[in-house]
């Protein structure tokens, strides 16, 4: 059966510390009781805020949808803005989250099955 969701239909729910350097507010659109093969989420980060480094065991694809972000690897930062989508490779280690100065909304796109690996913050 096809699941649509509005953007208001998923409660938000507020996390601080575990992947976050600081805290984020996190939308969890699809979950793993409602597809086996994906998880889709909507993360809004305030100015600053941020990911600690990290890594997956499977690709992640990030879409851009509101605010100025970067997305970094170990040899370079990124800039990010609406409209655009990322691409990390499974094993790299990087970091994403708002710049200082403005915050950032993404989508956030794993296999169900991948395993995340947490280091330092950046």
């Amino acid at each position: 059966m096809v699941k649509v969701f509005g953007y208001r239909d998923v409660a938000t729910e507020s996390v601080e510390g575990g992947a976050f350097c600081y805290r984020a507010e996190v939308q969890r659109f699809i979950t793993g009781d409602v597809s086996k093969d994906f998880r889709a989420f909507i993360v809004h980060f305030p100015a600053g805020h941020r990911t600690r480094w990290h890594k997956h065991s499977s690709d992640q694809i990030l879409y851009i949808i509101d605010g100025v972000g970067v997305v970094a690897d170990e040899s370079r930062e990124y800039e990010v803005v609406p409209g655009m989508l990322v691409l990390i490779p499974a094993g790299e280690r990087h970091w994403h989250g708002a710049r200082r100065d403005c915050r950032l909304t993404h989508l956030m796109i794993l296999r169900a099955d991948s395993k995340e690996e947490m280091f330092e913050c950046p």
